[in-house]
């Protein structure tokens, strides 16, 4: 549940009522930020100073009314507190007219104006006397430092109060030169025909029927965008500085060692697996050399060469 911005009470004659104040309305506009198209990361806002240039502290930021072009008069936070509207917790309703003598130009915020708990009985009589008597009740507002002219009326289940415009904020349509050129006056045919057009297509005002068919358009468009590119806004890793010569020029010999000791192992492996491939076949020579020796030794002198005997045999005389 969204907090209420304002609490205090609604009051008329001898009617005394607690409420607070809802927003009643919620803006749905899409907006951007300002994004870096090299990495995506947000840009920031800074206060420069036009004079010099240079960015200037938060602390030495003071406000300034400019009375003619180029002439501003300083004035410090504690000097436009001094002219504040006195904080109150009261809406006093002074008037009550009927709410079509408002023109809707001079509404400017809506918010939903509920009863404090206890305050149901109160509440509910105020309501009830509204609706009866098809008017609505003017009075003043002081929320954020800031007084509000303001008109109370029912709505649904309840009450709404909507901040008004004063009538000095208004444009005047005098200052419009387009409006004081008047063309040539309409044929009543051609009255009638509009007439009957405008009540073809009357009908009963439904909000729900009206949506903000280019918000959900671009709101759609966002999306895929979103899934097609999935890219994220936010810091990135800065990118590497330029390696000075001297650090290259070292790299590159660690790496050409680096490749010499590979070849050199892989030469070897390859010698030290030719070595042991050439020894059994020397070993079989060798035994073969010293059979033949032996055979010969046997044919001229009386001892002949020992035989290995196998388990469990005598051994020869």
């Amino acid at each position: 549940m969204s907090r209420p911005c304002w609490v205090g009470s609604l009051s008329f004659g001898l009617v005394h009522v607690p409420v607070r104040l809802y927003a009643a309305v919620q803006s749905k506009q899409v907006r951007f930020h300002l994004l870096h198209d090299e990495d995506g990361a947000r840009i920031q806002q800074k206060r420069v100073c036009t004079m010099d240039g240079e960015e200037v502290p938060y602390k030495h930021v003071v406000k300034g009314y400019e009375l003619r072009p180029g002439q501003y008069v300083e004035v410090t936070r504690g000097e436009l507190e001094a002219f504040d509207p006195k904080s109150s917790r009261t809406i006093e309703l002074e008037d009550f007219v009927e709410l079509g003598a408002i023109d809707p130009v001079y509404f400017e915020a809506a918010y939903h104006l509920v009863p404090e708990l206890g305050a149901e009985r109160q509440y509910a009589l105020l309501v009830t006397a509204l609706h009866r008597s098809g008017r609505v009740g003017l009075g003043h507002l002081v929320m954020r430092h800031k007084g509000h002219l303001c008109l109370v009326r029912p709505f649904g289940r309840g009450l709404a109060l909507s901040t008004l415009h004063y009538a000095d904020e208004l444009i005047s349509q005098d200052t419009l030169p387009e409006l004081s050129v008047m063309g040539p006056r309409p044929s009543e045919q051609e009255v009638e025909m509009v007439l009957r057009l405008i009540e073809a297509q009357s009908t009963s005002f439904e909000p729900r029927r009206y949506h903000d068919a280019h918000r959900q358009r671009l709101l759609s468009f966002l999306e895929r965008r979103g899934r097609a590119q999935a890219k994220i806004a936010g810091p990135m890793a800065p990118p590497a500085p330029p390696e000075e010569p001297e650090a290259a020029a070292a790299r590159m010999e660690l790496f050409r060692k680096i490749e010499e000791g590979i070849a050199a192992l892989r030469r070897g492996r390859a010698g030290h697996g030719r070595a042991e491939r050439a020894l059994p076949v020397q070993g079989a020579l060798r035994y073969r050399q010293q059979a033949a020796h032996e055979v010969r030794d046997y044919s001229g002198e009386t001892e002949p060469p020992r035989t290995r005997r196998g388990p469990g045999e005598p051994e020869s005389s």
